[in-house]
């Protein structure tokens, strides 16, 4: 998302197109709502594969471009056809909408998902990418943000339509789960890919030199990252971004009595994930100093720590610390164990 507004609002007189995937049935390296720009004088931002797409994507946008309406690609990545060359035995299908937009324009929904973002709300764009009958075309959207349920927009016509989009939207949103949906009625049909905006985890690395290579591996991810400092009698967090649900706050100072004093803060606090680096008696010893000064921890707060911190890798340096700790926030924030993916049972995605 950061890419593809910074490449907009930089492209003065470079008209564009927006390709967005929509759909993928089977197994791909996407998944749906990765999105690309791509300007007429070559340059791109973003991307919807692993290079394996874009350049057929691009030879399609030019005619895009040259024509001024949205149309939607279909790929059989199961086919082996000597054409595309492609060989690359993924086995889906997959859907693309490509859209033009003018020099400069960043587009509604799209702005409407930066703002959520700013503002680290959950939010829902409905994208109809399939439409049979009198159904609204396709590039209509609808979108909603929660908690506000009047916080809402889009350019979907009232009527049935947009009832039944605007239904299923609220369940998307209130389920968390982005999703593809077919609906139909008297005004024709048509297929809507919701999706599902949930704000970027953001981390608090609480610690020196050696918190420094978790906030650069967290950047590169896109979370939201501070550096929290401070001493043993102030922690440094009254500084920081107020933590919420979607926050992983580590501490790792390496100094007991600032360590004693950042959990006393953070336990009773809605971060989502509490980490401490160190053995588990330092942490129990923690936990029992703090029960002793009044603070007792909840069952849910104790679910919410994590200490030692970290993925099981045989992490030594601080670099390959960092990998565990990340590792270990992206596996919880996802509803996973963090296991091998060649040992779990069922599909990788949702």
């Amino acid at each position: 998302m950061p890419d593809l507004f910074s490449a907009l609002t930089s492209s003065t007189g470079k008209p564009s197109v927006l390709a967005t995937l929509v759909n993928v049935i089977g197994s791909a390296y996407r998944r749906p709502g990765a999105a690309m720009v791509l300007f007429a004088d070559g340059t791109a931002a973003g991307g919807i594969s692993a290079g394996c797409l874009e350049s057929d994507v691009r030879a399609h946008a030019e005619r895009v471009l040259a024509v001024g309406a949205p149309t939607v690609l279909h790929y059989d990545l199961g086919q082996d056809d000597p054409l595309w060359g492609l060989g690359m035995g993924c086995k889906a299908d997959l859907d693309v909408l490509l859209e033009p937009l003018a020099a400069g324009a960043v587009p509604p929904h799209l702005a409407f998902a930066g703002r959520l973002r700013r503002e680290r709300r959950y939010g829902v764009v409905a994208t109809i990418f399939v439409s049979e009958g009198a159904a609204p075309p396709i590039a209509s959207r609808l979108w909603l943000a929660d908690p506000d349920p009047a916080d809402e927009g889009g350019d979907v016509s009232p009527g049935p339509a947009r009832e039944a989009i605007h239904a299923a939207a609220s369940r998307a949103l209130a389920e968390r789960l982005s999703r593809v949906e077919e609906h139909r009625g008297p005004w024709g049909r048509v297929a809507t890919f919701y999706d599902v905006m949930i704000p970027p985890v953001a981390l608090f690395a609480c610690g020196a030199a050696d918190a420094r290579p978790l906030v650069r591996l967290a950047a590169d991810l896109g979370w939201a990252t501070t550096l929290v400092a401070g001493d043993a009698q102030h922690t440094g967090l009254d500084a920081a971004p107020a933590p919420d649900a979607r926050t992983a706050a580590i501490v790792m100072t390496h100094r007991y009595e600032r360590d004693r004093a950042l959990l006393a803060e953070l336990l009773p606090s809605p971060a989502g994930y509490v980490g401490i680096l160190g053995p588990r008696a330092r942490t129990a010893q923690l936990l029992e100093d703090l029960r002793r000064e009044g603070l007792v921890p909840t069952d849910a707060q104790l679910a919410r720590l994590f200490g030692p911190v970290g993925l099981d890798v045989g992490a030594e340096t601080p670099e390959e610390v960092a990998v565990a700790i990340v590792a270990e926030v992206q596996a919880v924030f996802s509803g996973r164990e963090g296991g091998q993916l060649r040992s779990r049972r069922g599909a990788i995605h949702r």
